[in-house]
């Protein structure tokens, strides 16, 4: 025998109180996962959040003072001098206000901006951070010239 719903035998009904159960439930995990709260406990997320950081904070702006947006950015923090660690490099692109942020590891340390745009010449700059702390750049572009 075919039910409305094209499966074959009785259709699967559960007693009122698993189906409110099951809705109060699945109702819980959609308003969690959609406020962003974890359930059961993200420990590595939480590490992170309470770790201490260096922030990068950047203005993109043209030739004439306008600023810039979809300026591609690249941050360079080199290796050590011991090799111990890596370079790292974060990418990213300015926004429509020709703005750019990025979360760096806190510490001694000096990393390399570079910012390029078609029609622009690459500008690169050096940002010295000494521990946890909130550095603003600015980068004027300058227009690449028609005879180049």
């Amino acid at each position: 025998m075919v039910n409305r719903t094209g499966l074959s035998g009785p259709p699967m009904v559960l007693p009122r109180s698993k189906s409110l159960k099951l809705c109060a439930a699945a109702a819980l995990c959609f308003f969690a996962w959609a406020s962003g709260t974890a359930l059961f406990g993200d420990e590595r997320d939480e590490s992170k959040k309470d770790q201490p950081f260096a922030l990068l904070k950047g203005s993109c702006f043209d030739q004439r003072g306008f600023s810039l947006p979809g300026v591609a950015i690249q941050v360079t923090l080199p290796p050590d001098e011991n090799g111990k660690k890596k370079e790292k490099r974060w990418r990213l692109q300015s926004d429509r206000r020709g703005e750019f942020a990025v979360r760096l590891p806190a510490g001694e340390q000096t990393v390399v901006v570079t910012a390029g745009k078609k029609g622009y010449r690459k500008a690169e700059k050096s940002v010295q951070f000494y521990a946890d702390e909130l550095q603003h750049i600015v980068i004027q572009m300058k227009p690449v010239a028609k005879s180049e």
